[in-house]
């Protein structure tokens, strides 16, 4: 038992499952036992096992608190997340605040909520209308759609106006997206409201839900008007896939000035923006740019209403304010002394009534001031809406001698009752502000359809109801208190309906406006061409993510989806290889890949090879522009420059093509561009093919773990895949997170993979279970290349040297070194290769006879093996180098160089060909007898046909057959 937990401890679980299981027969099932055989069978993949034990646990030590956690890894390696989210909420139960627990479990949720959001559905919803709902019966040429860019806030109050004033009229309801910066729910006042019409919503965390939700709608909801509400790219976006697909008239309502709530800088046509668009820009749909956009797009829309004489002078516009039923206001007012005391108001209070979110902006706190500047003790500051700003709310109650009443949200069926309590309404404009040149208050329709006095600022789009009366007007120069006390003096206790309501602002003149608006669209007449099937291509080549098939199809051809690729491979004909590599250092290591990718491209049964790397951040990416200075990071200069090749094209030649994906946050750029942000290198994979006209008879080849490419698959679909599992990363050093990101992989290679090729035995043990097929490929040597000329600059260290030359980050075995460094002084040890590990660094450089040389390309490293005298592989036997297939050992053999290597795994096309040491003592001493056989006899090279064997060639033409004999009974017939 204490061997078993000392190694268990080292991470050797191989070794400790065999100890515990020892133990467990002789000893019998005790807690430690079965949570360590549970434990290491998860980490094995053995998943039955597991479940074995912890069966066994459950029903044997209910009481033990440690079971939930490994059940929960467990459910995470079953992919089963809801299970596992559970087990670790248990954990915490029995072990509270026990931070592992607690840790996964915020990781757990954090991952999953994200993963939801962006592969689930944009299901409309529904929002019934209180009474009948004409729309939903009616046949679509007699429905008209009015259309709201977000139906989460109050941008959708004027949207339902529009569709009210109107629906006594024609079959109208309201449709639109959510999203989430605004909430996940219907705007709370029409949400507790009666509903005139209909309400059709969809959630949009990301663009392409917006998408979806709209052809959704577009499919589900047909009609032939839309009535856009503002110029917002969301609304007007759902507006052209209506003309797109059902040929409908689109109008476009203007209640605001757009821009200047983005801060925007004018229209913009189509070729700049597209020429112009930040890539990442996908998740602001509803800002600047796109917002710039759907101004260009104004002039191709059939019809424009405004709702205000400025707005309708700017842009040519049919008149249609902010409407009310007159029945609404004259009920309310019937209601006025029934409403006050339901709020608590007595019959001689005097109401100064602010109506909406309460905001520092629209000078609440200016207005509270006010009403406290009165020194009227009868006079109320009623404010009704959602709390906004704690901090002023609080200013608000420590206001002295303010009296206060806070309402809160109240629903929108309920504005008018609001409005006929109060005696006076007060709405404050910002004249400096772009918006209040443009912005009539919908609360100003609803005060003056109950004929509650209104105090209002003097800007340009209310002059006219100012000029009726119905508005008294703040001017620049005025006290807000001596007009509050001119509005109180003159507020009537019996209000009554202006008149300027009844002419201009009642639903009935303002509908047949509406209706006479649309029936003008419905004419033809010329109007700008807005090229919205070329929007839609560049959407659809663009837009992270992907959409359901049977959607694209009513805006084909602009819309693809679907397969990227032909869904068959003629095995007669050269194929097209799409190979995703795992790394970002091709070329620089001579990696299983590269010897692979050399060979395939030479293959007569391969058309092109385009090979992809894994996608880079642009902050790992760096360039030294002084050739003068040496650089403190070379691997990184090297994969910089290999990225910056890839990039431009420099690196393709003849069949064979190399592409590099950089992302980054917001702010990050490359050359002077913006660059993607990870979502979107599916679409670049597809744009690739486009380009080099790879669509057709086309297969992936993977090396697991690609972490984007089920992401790739989903969009392109490749009809046949092979997946090369070079090593198994799952016994890498991983946090919990990347664990479950290597098993979601996995799992999800394993449910796609037509070929399954692996370097050694332990991982193919691991891949049988679910693919009989799998095929044992070891590495190999480049049998045909010629020896290069020995390095000079390992040469002249003298004729003892002894070499290594890979990875030292990891399995790494730096206590033999520094034994074999001391045992003999004489020998020069040269180490080649990545060692970020700074104590061990400076370990190795304290020793006067080790030479740490960093990285070198594999072209140079070949030369710098060439000059060794001996090669070593000083490993240490760990799970981790279980599962792994040196290839390093490959090149020094096949350089004629003698190898002396630790006892590891996986040697079994060599181990007759190297000196295999089992201790430190037998190390020194194999590395004595090489020196000694080298100094004797030269290079030793294999034999002839031993290296054909194990050339690269032999190891491709192996998988080749495998692919080619499943190429033709996939797609015989």
């Amino acid at each position: 038992m204490r061997r078993a937990e000392v190694v268990f401890q080292a991470g050797k679980f191989d070794e400790a499952t065999g100890l515990y299981q020892e133990a467990l027969r002789q000893f019998g099932a005790n807690q430690t036992i079965l949570i360590r055989l549970a434990d290491m069978h998860v980490k094995a993949g053995e998943l039955d096992l597991a479940a074995e034990h912890i069966a066994e646990l459950r029903r044997d030590f209910p009481a033990f608190p440690w079971t939930p956690m490994i059940e929960a890894e467990l459910a995470t390696a079953r992919l089963d997340y809801d299970r596992a989210i559970a087990l670790y909420r248990e954990a915490l139960a029995k072990m509270p605040g026990f931070a592992p627990a607690k840790g996964r479990l915020e990781s757990l949720i954090k991952q999953v909520s994200m993963e939801k959001h962006w592969h689930a559905p944009a299901e409309l919803l529904t929002w019934p209308a209180s009474g009948k709902a004409d729309f939903l019966t009616a046949a679509p040429e007699d429905r008209v759609l009015v259309v709201s860019w977000d139906i989460g806030h109050n941008v959708v109050g004027r949207g339902i106006t529009m569709a009210e004033t109107i629906s006594d009229a024609v079959p109208t309801a309201v449709a639109g997206p959510m999203f989430p910066l605004y909430g996940d729910d219907l705007w709370p006042p029409l949400a507790s409201a009666d509903r005139r019409v209909p309400i059709f919503g969809w959630h949009a965390p990301y663009f392409r839900h917006l998408m979806e939700g709209a052809l959704r709608l577009v499919r589900d909801w047909p009609a032939k008007t839309v009535w856009v509400s503002k110029a917002r790219f969301p609304g007007m976006l759902i507006g052209l896939l209506y003309k797109q697909i059902h040929g409908a008239t689109i109008l476009c309502d203007m209640d605001d000035d757009e821009l200047a709530f983005v801060k925007g800088e004018g229209r913009r046509d189509l070729e700049t923006f597209l020429l112009d668009l930040d890539p990442q820009d996908w998740t602001r749909s509803q800002g600047k740019d796109w917002t710039e956009l759907a101004l260009g797009m104004l002039e191709s829309f059939d019809g424009v209403t405004a709702c205000n004489p400025v707005l309708c002078d700017r842009f040519d516009a049919t008149l249609v304010r902010h409407g009310r039923r007159k029945q609404d206001a004259d009920a309310a007012i019937s209601r006025r002394d029934r409403t006050r005391t339901e709020f608590g108001f007595a019959a001689d209070d005097k109401i100064v009534l602010f109506l909406g979110p309460p905001r520092r902006h629209k000078g609440l706190l200016e207005l509270a001031e006010a009403v406290v500047g009165l020194n009227r003790p009868d006079v109320v500051l009623c404010i009704a809406g959602s709390v906004v700003d704690p901090a002023m709310e609080r200013e608000l109650e420590a206001m002295q001698g303010l009296r206060l009443k806070r309402l809160y949200t109240q629903p929108f069926s309920r504005v008018l009752d609001l409005n006929a309590m109060a005696d006076v309404v007060v709405l404050l404009q910002d004249r400096t502000s772009a918006i209040s040149q443009s912005q009539t208050p919908a609360k100003l329709t609803d005060a003056v359809a109950v004929g509650t006095r209104v105090l209002i600022t003097d800007v340009p789009p209310v002059n006219d109801v100012i000029a009726s009366g119905a508005a008294m007007a703040i001017a620049p120069d005025d006290s807000l208190v001596q007009r509050l006390l001119d509005a109180l003096d003159t507020c009537a206790d019996a209000p009554k309906v202006h008149p300027f309501f009844e002419q201009e602002m009642a639903y009935e003149p303002n509908c047949a406006r509406a209706l006479q608006a649309i029936e003008a669209a419905r004419k033809p007449g010329p109007r700008l061409h807005f090229d919205t099937a070329r929007l839609l291509r560049f959407i659809d080549r663009e837009m992270p993510g992907n959409l359901p098939e049977e959607l694209t199809k009513l805006a084909a051809p602009a819309l693809r989806g679907g397969r990227r690729v032909a869904d068959r491979i003629d095995p007669d004909r050269p194929v097209n290889i799409v190979f995703f590599w795992k790394q970002n250092d091709t070329g620089l290591y001579g990696r299983r890949q590269d010897m692979l990718l050399h060979e395939l491209v030479n293959r007569p049964e391969v058309a092109n090879v385009l090979h992809i790397e894994a996608p880079i951040e642009v902050t790992k990416l760096q360039f030294q522009p002084n050739p003068m200075r040496p650089s403190a990071e070379p691997e990184r200069d090297l994969i910089s420059a290999n990225t910056l090749m890839r990039l431009t094209g420099a690196a393709d030649r003849a069949n064979f093509y190399q592409r590099s994906f950089v992302m980054g946050k917001e702010h990050h750029t490359l050359l002077g561009r913006k660059v993607p942000g990870p979502e979107s290198f599916p679409n670049a994979v597809d744009t690739w093919l486009e380009e080099l006209e790879m669509r057709d008879n086309c297969m992936a080849w993977v090396c697991p773990v690609v972490d984007a490419f089920p992401d790739v698959q989903r969009r392109i679909q490749f009809p046949f895949i092979v997946s090369d599992y070079i090593d198994d990363q799952r016994f890498w050093e991983n946090s919990s997170e990347r664990r479950r990101q290597l098993d979601r992989n996995y799992a999800f290679m394993g449910d796609c993979t037509d070929v399954s090729v692996t370097n050694c035995q332990p991982v193919l043990d691991r891949i049988l279970r679910t693919d009989p097929d799998a095929l044992l490929v070891p590495n190999g040597l480049d049998a045909l290349a010629e020896p290069p000329a020995p390095a000079a600059e390992i040469a002249r260290l003298g004729d003892k040297i002894v070499g290594y030359c890979g990875n030292m980050n990891d399995r790494f075995d730096f206590d033999l070194v520094e034994k074999l460094s001391k045992a003999r002084p004489d020998y020069q040890i040269v180490l080649i290769g990545k060692l970020s590990r700074k104590a061990e660094l400076d370990r190795m450089e304290k020793l006067p006879n080790v030479h740490v040389l960093g990285v070198r390309r594999h072209d140079i490293a070949r030369a710098c093996i060439a000059a060794f005298h001996v090669a070593i592989v000083p490993h240490e036997r760990s799970d981790l180098s279980d599962r792994m297939n040196p290839l390093k050992m490959y090149v020094y053999r096949s350089l004629g160089v003698p190898v002396v290597s630790s006892d590891i795994a996986n040697l079994d096309d060599l181990r007759d060909e190297v000196r295999v040491t089992a201790t430190a003592d037998e190390f020194i001493r194999g590395v004595d007898a090489a020196l000694e056989d080298r100094k004797k006899n030269g290079p030793r090279f294999l034999p002839q046909a031993l290296s054909e064997s194990l050339s690269w060639k032999n190891r491709c033409d192996t998988i080749w057959a495998a692919v080619d004999r499943q190429l033709r009974k996939k797609f015989s017939g």
